[in-house]
């Protein structure tokens, strides 16, 4: 290998390791950013009064969030809360431009939620966009249409599987994977790149 095809390939490998730590570096330190000044004052005033005088600890910022992270999900796991959180939706849907921003955002990470991934029963590989080309998707349900078995099936797109298509297939022209849901999307994200050997199972029934 050639000095500068030996380069190349090094610094390749470095930028695809480095990559995900200084962006999630560089999220943890937004957060910071954002919650520092605001917390600050209050708290530095707080303590001032308790102790009187200035005492403050760098990062505490951070900790509020986790805080504030942890209460709101608790607060969402009952029904007031649910309620509460449904109300605030309604009303940040009705602001123009934030309700754009807003949108965008709670879809890509309700595509990523428990409750949605739960929701996807199998990995398959499909027949799509045309005959002889074949794409990962998920079974999320299975229905009878004149009195023929179909497999809803939704098909994510790479390297982001926020969206995506969702088609209905006949049962017996899916090719069913033997590999789990998170792989399924290991492999999706890292655009084909994820060390996960494809192998075929038997398709077996499950209940609509």
């Amino acid at each position: 290998m050639g000095v500068a095809k030996h380069v190349k390939s090094k610094f390749f490998t470095g930028l695809f390791i480095l990559i995900p730590l200084i962006v999630t570096a560089y999220i943890v330190y937004a957060i910071i950013s954002f919650f520092e000044p605001l917390v600050a004052p209050l708290i530095k005033n707080s303590l001032a009064r308790i102790a009187g005088r200035d005492i403050y600890i760098p990062g505490i910022g951070f900790i509020l969030f986790v805080i504030i992270t942890y209460v709101t999900g608790i607060l969402a796991s009952n029904y007031f809360g649910k309620m509460a959180i449904a109300c605030g939706e309604k009303l940040l849907k009705r602001i123009p431009f934030v309700k754009s921003i807003y949108g965008s955002v709670k879809d890509m990470t309700d595509a990523f939620s428990s409750e949605k991934i739960k929701s996807f029963k199998e990995t398959v590989l499909v027949e799509f966009p045309f005959p002889g080309r074949y794409a990962i998707g998920f079974v999320t349900k299975r229905i009878e249409i004149e009195e023929k078995r179909f497999c809803s099936v939704f098909i994510p797109p790479t390297p982001i599987p926020t969206a995506g298509f969702l088609i209905m297939v006949r049962e017996e022209e899916l090719k069913f994977l033997d590999i789990s849901i998170d792989d399924a999307l290991k492999y999706i994200i890292s655009l084909g790149t994820s060390r996960i050997e494809f192998s075929w199972k038997e398709k077996t029934s499950l209940p609509s």
